[in-house]
């Protein structure tokens, strides 16, 4: 996948994203709410990979697929979130996809409402 790219993949990381991991807070009622904790910012390089259309209740919201690349950490794993903004892209898969520990690749998803 990067093979071959490496030496230009550090100008490509040329965003800042907020990483951000779950922490479930109980509620005092048996159930718990999710609270979302900034752990580190990332340079990272996003490409917009698919888009839909989905149908919520009785509306729709858009759904686009990216792949996020970021140099290579230990702590990132599926249902953590990259922040930008206001935007959020919810982490669906992380691999090394060289496995030498250079880069991370992350499916995300995000997804807007109208």
């Amino acid at each position: 996948m990067l093979s071959g790219k490496g030496a230009s993949m550090p100008g490509r990381l040329r965003l800042r994203l907020v990483l951000e991991k779950p922490t479930p807070i109980p509620d005092g009622a048996g159930s718990s709410t999710i609270e979302w904790d900034e752990v580190a910012t990332a340079a990272a390089d996003v490409r917009p990979l698919k888009a839909e259309e989905r149908g919520i209740g009785e509306g729709t919201s858009d759904m686009t697929l990216h792949e996020v690349v970021i140099r290579y950490r230990d702590d990132v794993v599926p249902g953590d979130r990259f922040r930008l903004g206001e935007r959020v892209l919810r982490i669906a898969g992380v691999t090394d996809p060289d496995e030498d520990g250079r880069y991370l690749v992350c499916r995300c998803e995000e997804e807007r409402r109208p």
